[in-house]
Order: C-alpha cells, then sequence, then structure tokens
C-alpha cells in the first residue's frame, strides 16, 4: 500500500474519532479534508486552499442537486395533503381484518405512500400518527407495532423515487443512470414489504397476544374499490416523476421540479392553506440547508480519498487476499451498523461511498446492486441506537421513549439486513425489472 494511502487511512480513522466524540459531521470531515490535503503534498496548502475555495461554489451551482429540496418539497407535501391518509385508508380497507392486518396496513402504506415521498423519515411520522391508535385499541403489542412504524419507513428509500439513490448516483465515482437506479429499487422495495409482513406473523407465533386475531367490520368490496380512487394522485406522481425520467424524457432533477409543481397544484385545488404550502416550502428549504454543508464537506472529503488513491489500493489489496466477495461485503454491512450508531443517513452515505464503493465494485458488484444494498443498508442504520435517525423521527411524532422502539424494532431490523443479504447473493432480484425493461447501463 502506498504512502498516500497510509494518510488516507490515518486521517479517515481520525475523522471517525472526532464524530464519535461528538464533534459535528461536517466540521469533522472539513478538518480532516484539510489536514489530508496537507500531509499529502508535504505540507503545502496551496492544494488545500484551491480544493476548498472552488468546491463549495462549484457544488451550489451544481444543476443536479436542486433536486434534494424538490423531492423533500414532494414529500413534505404529500403528507398535508391527505396523499399518505389515502394510503392508509386504502390498504387499511383491504387489509385489516386479518390476523396482523393493521401492521400489514402500515407496512403497505409506506410501500405506496414511498411512490411520491422518497423520504422514511416522512412515512415514519404520517404513519406512526395515523395508525398508533388504531393498533393499541385493536390489542397490538406496544414496542413492537412501534418497531414496525419505524421500520417501514426504510420502504421509501427502496420504492421511488428515493432521494438516497438520486443522491447515491450523484456522488458515486461510477456514472449511472438514475431512472435505471430508480427502477432497480422497486422488486426489492416490494419483496421487504412482504417479509416485513412474514415477520409480523413470525412476532406473533413467539410471542402469543402481542398479534391480535383478524376480525372486525366487513368491507363490502365495493367500497374496498372505491378506496382505490384514493390512490390516483400516488400513481399519477409516480407515473409523472419515475416514467418520465426512465422514459429519457427529462433528467431526475427536472422531473423532481415537475413533480413538486404537481403536488403544489394538487395541494391548491386541495384548498391547502397557502400558510401551510409556504411553511411545506420552508421545511424544505431548511432541511436542504441542513443537508448541504454535510454534501461539501463530503465531496472535499471524497476528494482527498480520491487523491490518496486508498480505494483502489483497498480493492488491490483485497483482491491479493481472494477474499469471497460476500465476505467482503459483510464486512461494510457491519461498517454501515457501526455508522448507524453516531451518525444520520446523509453523513454515512457521503462518509463512505468514496471509500466502500469502488471497493465493492472491484470484487464484482454491480454498481446498480451496490445502490440499493447500501442506500437500505442506511436507513437500516437508521434503526440502531444511540443516534437512530429513524426512531427518533417516529419517537419524536409519538411522544414515545426511544428505548421502547429500539426494543421493538429489533426483529424488523434483522429482516431487513436479511434482505440486504439476499440481495446480496441474488443480484439478479435487483437487475432484474431494469433488464426486463430495456434500461440503460444494465
Amino acid at each position: 500500500m502506498t504512502h498516500a494511502a497510509v494518510i488516507g487511512i490515518i486521517v479517515f480513522l481520525i475523522m471517525m474519532v472526532l464524530i464519535f466524540a461528538g464533534v459535528p459531521v461536517f466540521i469533522s470531515m472539513l478538518t480532516c479534508a484539510a489536514l489530508g490535503f496537507m500531509w499529502a503534498t508535504n505540507w503545502d496548502t496551496t492544494v488545500m486552499f484551491t480544493k476548498f475555495r472552488t468546491a463549495p461554489f462549484d457544488l451550489a451551482a451544481n444543476y443536479t442537486y436542486a433536486v434534494l429540496p424538490m423531492f423533500m418539497l414532494v414529500g413534505s407535501l404529500a403528507g398535508e395533503t391527505g396523499i399518505a391518509g389515502g394510503a392508509f385508508k386504502a390498504m387499511h380497507a383491504w387489509l385489516g381484518r386479518i390476523k396482523g392486518g393493521l401492521l400489514f396496513t402500515v407496512v403497505a402504506a409506506n410501500a405506496v405512500f414511498g411512490a411520491c415521498s422518497g423520504s422514511s423519515i416522512a412515512g415514519n411520522i404520517v404513519f406512526g400518527k395515523l395508525s398508533m391508535p388504531e393498533l393499541e385499541a385493536a390489542g397490538y403489542s406496544r414496542k413492537y407495532s412501534l418497531g414496525c412504524i419505524a421500520a417501514s419507513g426504510a420502504l421509501s428509500t427502496l420504492i421511488p423515487p428515493s432521494m438516497a439513490i438520486i443522491m447515491y448516483c450523484m456522488i458515486s465515482p461510477i456514472t449511472m443512470n438514475v431512472g435505471t437506479a430508480l427502477m432497480a429499487g422497486v422488486i426489492p422495495g416490494l419483496m421487504t414489504a412482504i417479509l416485513l409482513c412474514v415477520t409480523v406473523r413470525i412476532i406473533g407465533k413467539i410471542f402469543p397476544g402481542s398479534i391480535p386475531p383478524g376480525g372486525g367490520e366487513k368491507v363490502p368490496m365495493k367500497e374496498k374499490l372505491k378506496t382505490l380512487t384514493l390512490l390516483i394522485p400516488i400513481i399519477c406522481l409516480f407515473g409523472l416523476i419515475i416514467g418520465g425520467t426512465f422514459a429519457g424524457w427529462f433528467t431526475a432533477t427536472v422531473g423532481g421540479a415537475i413533480g413538486a409543481v404537481a403536488v403544489v397544484v394538487y395541494s391548491i385545488v386541495k384548498k391547502l392553506p397557502i400558510k401551510q404550502i409556504w411553511h411545506c416550502i420552508w421545511e424544505a428549504g431548511t432541511m436542504e440547508a441542513g443537508i448541504f454543508p454535510i454534501i461539501i464537506s463530503g465531496q472535499l472529503f471524497g476528494s482527498f480519498i480520491a487523491m490518496t488513491g486508498l480505494a483502489s489500493n483497498l480493492a488491490t489489496l483485497i483482491a491479493s487476499v481472494h477474499a469471497p466477495r460476500f465476505f467482503i461485503f459483510m464486512l461494510v454491512v457491519v461498517l454501515y451498523i457501526f455508522c448507524g450508531c453516531v451518525m444520520d443517513i446523509v453523513s454515512i452515505i457521503i462518509i463512505t461511498v468514496p471509500v466502500v464503493f469502488p471497493v465493492l465494485n472491484a470484487v464484482g458488484y454491480s454498481p446498480y446492486v451496490l445502490v440499493i444494498c447500501l442506500c437500505f443498508m442506511c436507513e437500516i442504520a437508521g434503526l440502531t441506537p444511540p443516534i437512530g435517525m429513524n426512531v427518533f423521527a417516529t419517537s419524536n411524532a409519538l411522544r414515545v421513549k426511544p428505548a421502547e422502539i429500539f426494543s421493538g424494532v429489533i426483529p424488523y431490523f434483522i429482516c431487513e439486513i436479511a434482505v440486504v443479504m439476499i440481495l446480496a447473493l441474488f443480484p439478479d432480484i435487483v437487475l432484474f425489472l431494469p433488464r426486463v425493461l430495456g434500461a440503460a447501463g444494465v
């Protein structure tokens, strides 16, 4: 391994220590990027100042990144206009009477809502508030219900349009087609939803009484079919954003803008107060303002890692050891779980991509398989203590202790880890739909 790569490893470890010590992520990355640039150039500050002077402007002026606040706005307004409530009501009509049906409804509604929100935390908050009163009234175990609500939000990362997948494609060192990456998440998302429902039934078997028997008032077929009309806004939004992006009519950035305009128009038609619409716009802007410093610092740190050749050196080293590629993948899974203990999802993506993506690609994993698996791992990492962003979003929305959710989320956490392993072992699950549709780059 080269001297520069060793510097890369040391600086990376220093950054992790700073983060674990409580230093804000973007400050840790900026500090270590500056240190790394100077150390790698024999303490010449020229490269460091050049990078720090040009990178923030280049990123801020990058048209591609405008997609992030657009999808944040879509997700925020989708919750306010009743789109999420409609998805819950429709799924409840079809699934509510079977054993575990209310939790099945939570899972299915999250999967459907993911087709327009792109944000797991939005799903955690909206469906937590909608479902928890009914779950408690029906006699469902409180902790396993809370765990299901927190874990089901991760479906929004797999079901397109997904902000995590778009961000991964933008910062990946390997150029990918965003439309193809988004479509690659559909089958894994549906598979995850099914396995989460299976997990609910297993919990009911292992812990009798935690999942009450089905029943309740029967919903006539006519009423069930009528509830499907509630899904029309989601279907239209999904078709508009993803259909146009995948067909090549417009880029993901334009798709996000079109989706945002469409949901604003829908909000006006639904007579949502202007003050509420403005609040959603402000909220999307505020979220972007919180994320962008991390993106800038992550790009600077990633540039340093690229300069040291750390990723390529690690790939060469791993290849020389002849370790099974699944073993290498599992090491990355452990790293993500470890990172999730102290970092938010965006930080995990930005910090790890420059290092782990080239390494896993070099041992034979398709870039599109990696995007889906690693994005999903970022969400799963959001279920781990002590930070667990998805757990804390659910906790804040429902005013419950995070510890109660952490204890109930364990079975669902195991289920979602199993999904990632299955996708890594059988990558054709990810690639099947893009191949059938003749997607670019597969």
